[in-house]
């Protein structure tokens, strides 16, 4: 395996096309062996574009990920990560999803809607700024999945396979929100035969909306901008939670609103939105 110094452009395309491939065919990689180790984290995110441009599809939808702090020291990140997710991975509740590519991870996240292009010129931004942009507030259900087997990855790798974003479900959209509400609104995860999850959106960054707002200026300094219609699954309101084939979750926000999905055996599969 070549260390990680030697990692070069072409070992970059390499690497973006089989993560390509693999997400295509539903089929895993053994990162220690058929990989090279991404140097940092800027080499991880231009594997992640690179992979993606491979789709032909423009960026729908973005996921933030290590929204709490003690996850990101776990993990030994000092940041967020992030995720890119085109419209085929978008679902409108209640939706069905296809299990044989999926490792039934579900996430509850508050997903935000932009309204207005925020463009790098203005960076970097600020909460009044951001939160001038948003154009609406949904209930949502990430799905992560992986590229690499159960074993642990690295942090590059885990950003370089799209930080593990693969899915989002958009639920019920929440009226009569104000962005201070959203610093601390309970969150409960419900799937059949579980202990019901509880969660906050105060375990987002400490509130979600600075989600948003990091990811606008991580955007801007990498000469990218988040845009009108897009989507940013803020990060996840409940940790992880693991389904069986057949079972059904459902998050709630409060009394505001919900998303659900269920994975379904793959002849039973359902486009996306």
């Amino acid at each position: 395996m070549q260390t990680r110094s030697e990692l070069r452009s072409g070992d970059l395309e390499e690497v973006a096309a089989r993560l390509a491939a693999a997400r295509r065919d539903s089929q895993f990689l053994d990162f220690r062996n058929a990989l090279p180790v991404p140097h940092d984290l800027r080499e991880s995110y231009d594997i992640q574009c690179a992979a993606f441009a491979l789709r032909n599809s423009p960026v729908a939808a973005y996921k933030v990920g290590l929204t709490n702090v003690a996850v990101q020291q776990a993990v030994g990140a000092r940041d967020p990560i992030v995720g890119r997710l085109a419209a085929d991975d978008l679902y409108q509740s209640p939706a069905r999803i296809h299990v044989s590519r999926h490792l039934r991870i579900v996430e509850a996240e508050l997903v935000f809607e932009i309204g207005k292009d925020l463009s790098g010129v203005s960076a970097p931004y600020s909460r009044s700024h951001v939160v001038s942009a948003i154009a609406n507030v949904y209930a949502g259900i990430e799905i992560c999945n992986s590229r690499f087997g159960p074993e642990d990855v690295s942090l590059q790798h885990l950003v370089a396979d799209n930080s593990n974003a693969d899915c989002l479900v958009l639920g019920d959209r929440l009226s009569g929100l104000r962005a201070v509400d959203l610093t601390d609104l309970p969150v409960t995860l419900v799937s059949e035969g579980k202990p019901v999850v509880s969660g906050s959106s105060a375990k987002v960054l400490g509130d979600p909306v600075a989600s948003v707002i990091w990811l606008a200026n991580w955007l801007a300094s990498r000469g990218e901008t988040l845009k009108r219609e897009q989507f940013v699954a803020s990060g996840s309101c409940t940790g992880v939670t693991e389904l069986d084939t057949g079972e059904m979750v459902v998050a709630r926000f409060g009394e505001f609103g919900t998303a659900q999905a269920v994975f379904v055996p793959f002849e039973n599969e359902e486009t996306g939105l």
